[in-house]
């Protein structure tokens, strides 16, 4: 598990879907587990980061917070939930 099951879960070989790549990485990968209530958050953080807006806020599902806030930025999202196999290599990123 970890870092190789997330490369291989988000290749698309053998889980057709990023929706049940990610629902398999936030069940399997993560612990605590992280609640399919964030799918749609981590999709589109990771949407967003791979078109370059690494600071773009992302609202977060009903009762759900992040630092006292009901939304996160995309590159938060992306390292709190260790996202980082569905990132696009080729995007710049902020150093």
């Amino acid at each position: 598990m970890g870092r190789l099951h997330a490369e291989e879960l988000a290749s698309g070989e053998f889980v057709p879907t990023i929706e049940q790549q990610i629902a398999i990485h936030f069940s399997s990968n993560c612990y605590p587990p992280v609640p399919l209530i964030m799918v749609d958050t981590a999709i589109e953080a990771i949407n967003h980061y791979n078109a370059g807006w690494f600071n773009e806020l992302i609202s977060l599902p009903d009762g759900v917070t992040y630092q006292g806030r009901d939304s996160a930025r995309a590159y938060k999202i992306i390292e709190s939930y260790r996202l980082d196999a569905w990132i696009d290599n080729e995007v710049d990123q902020i150093d």
